[in-house]
This record gives C-alpha cells, structure tokens and sequence, in this order.
C-alpha cells in the first residue's frame, strides 16, 4: 500500500447510533446526511475492520461536511478510535482513546457548500493501539465548546486515509 492511499470510507448510513446524544439523519436535496447541533455535543459512531492492507503508520481522518445555516463563524469537531480486537474490549462498555481535535475551519460564504478538514491521528496510543485486520469504531463529535458557527453542521462522510 502506498502512503496516502484510502483505507475506509465512512458515509451517514453506515452510523451506529449511540443511546445517547446521537446525530439526527436527514436529508438535504437528496442527500443522506447526519445534523450535528450547535449547543449539544452529538455523537456518530462507525465500525469497521482495519483493512490488511494497512502498512502500520498514522491515520488522516477527512471530513466532508456542510454548514446548514450559518454562513459565518467556525465548524470543529473531534475522533476518538477504540479498539476492539480479539480480547481487548467488553463491548458492553465503552473504552476510546482520548479524542484527537480536527482543527476548526471557518464556514463557507454559501451555507451548503462542502468543507473538508482533516487531522493526522499518530499509531499507536491515539489510535487504541489497533491492529490489522482487528475490529474498531470511530467515534466523532462536534466540538461545540469551541466551534463559533450557529445552527447544524451536516456531515456527508469521513476518509481514512494511512499517512
């Protein structure tokens, strides 16, 4: 596998709800999205198998989301990864590595217009020490403590990307 390829594409129906605070689905012009509030931290959670193909080195995670509303002001959100392997975790709990902060972007002039925003998670313990071919989830959350646009955030998709 060459640096930078893709490793997995996460898009809105392949979310596992949470119990609580989880994304709301919706639909803008056609397209299936996750609305993530401005106020309350929700929550999307995705599970794969980390693909064989995987080399051993860190992970760009990409999202593509929109503004709903605002066309002012700063979007951010957070990715946490657990690891759930063989043996390594009680799926009746949860256990993710601290979340790892993408950096805020500020919103496009035209509410709707895709933004894309990335952050380089390095193996290892940010990433739960997963291993190939082991399953994991993907948590992410908006980072409404720090994120300065109103209204939702729609998400279209996260990238893996091995970096």
């Amino acid at each position: 596998m060459a640096s930078g390829d893709s490793l997995l594409i996460f898009t809105p129906q392949c979310n596992e709800a949470p119990s609580s605070n989880p994304a709301t689905f919706a639909l803008r012009n056609g397209h299936l999205i996750l609305q993530f509030d401005t106020t309350t931290q929700e929550i999307a959670i995705f599970k794969a198998v980390l693909p064989r193909n995987y080399a051993g080195g860190g992970i760009t995670v990409y999202l593509h989301f929109a503004a709903a509303t605002a066309t002012t002001g700063t979007i951010g959100w957070d990715v946490s990864f657990e690891r759930i392997g063989a043996a390594q975790q009680d799926i009746d709990a949860d256990g993710f590595a601290t979340a790892q902060t993408v950096t805020a972007v500020t919103v496009n002039g035209t509410a709707g217009n895709v933004m894309i925003s990335n952050v380089a998670v390095t193996n290892g313990a940010n990433m739960d020490s997963i291993a190939v071919g082991e399953l994991f989830r993907l948590r992410l959350r908006r980072d409404v403590a720090n994120d300065t646009a109103t209204g939702d955030a729609d998400f279209l998709a996260i990238e893996l990307k091995e970096t």
